[in-house]
């Protein structure tokens, strides 16, 4: 898998192409691009001066946990993915909800509304249409829509999302750690995730390791949200995101 990155240096566009992660570069980046090894490109714009909580949040642009979950859907068999409802928590640019899109999901991409029109805009980027069935991309397609775990409603809102039975939902580099040192919105997110899964869906949850709190609180919650959580070995994962730092979790009711 390839990351080609587009943006400025010095007051000149620049691309650049990496085999690897690269934070610094990737959050100076306009547009990242992924290419998986058969060719096919999943393109993202994002909003690196956005990143202040004050403006956008962390939803302007993409983390490494979000390329280690689009890394290890890209290894499934994508015929898996064809008809599939999949639901992505805290997506921020998209990157993961469009890749299963274009191999033939009907996927529902989340965030908060603030980041809507930036998926709308990836979306529209990648040429996906926003109902099912199309000629293209095996009939998959993807929309936008809001939810914001720890807001007023917000189970109600991560039901009717789940009306229909959803097979997958995923997530990214979408809990922290406060002032204190607590991780608060953590045990909310295990509920939205747990609200949005039913007997026959899997909830993948990647993270980058910023602290240990963050991962202590998850485990704990999802042990008692979920009937099985596994951490996945670094032989399941993709080479290139088995190191110590960051992690992968399948969770089931």
């Amino acid at each position: 898998m390839l990351l080609h990155v587009k943006g400025w240096e010095d007051g000149e566009p620049i691309e650049r192409t990496l085999d690897a992660p690269d934070r610094w570069v990737m959050h100076s980046a306009d547009e990242i691009s992924v290419e998986l090894d058969d060719g096919t490109r999943v393109a993202v714009k994002q909003k690196p001066r956005d990143i202040p909580a004050s403006r956008m949040g962390v939803g302007a642009c993409l983390w490494e946990g979000e390329l280690l979950l689009a890394a290890y859907l890209a290894a499934q068999p994508r015929h898996r993915f064809i008809g599939q409802r999949v639901i992505e928590l805290g997506a921020g640019p998209g990157m993961a909800g469009l890749m299963v899109a274009m191999f033939g999901a009907e996927a529902v991409i989340t965030d908060k509304d603030v980041v809507l029109p930036l998926i709308r805009e990836n979306i529209a980027l990648n040429g996906l249409p926003d109902a099912p069935g199309g000629e293209k991309h095996c009939g998959g397609c993807a929309r936008a829509e809001e939810l914001e775990w720890g807001k007023e409603g917000y189970l109600a809102r991560a039901a009717l999302l789940a009306a229909a039975p959803v097979d997958l939902v995923i997530a990214a580099d979408v809990t922290y750690v406060d002032q204190d040192g607590q991780s608060p919105s953590t045990e909310h997110f295990v509920e939205a995730c747990k609200a949005l899964c039913g007997p026959q869906t899997t909830c993948l949850v990647a993270f980058e390791l910023r602290s240990s709190k963050v991962k202590e609180t998850f485990v704990r919650e999802a042990g008692r949200a979920f009937s099985r959580v596994e951490r996945l070995s670094k032989a399941d994962l993709p080479r290139g995101f088995r190191g110590d730092h960051i992690e992968l979790y399948s969770l089931r009711l």
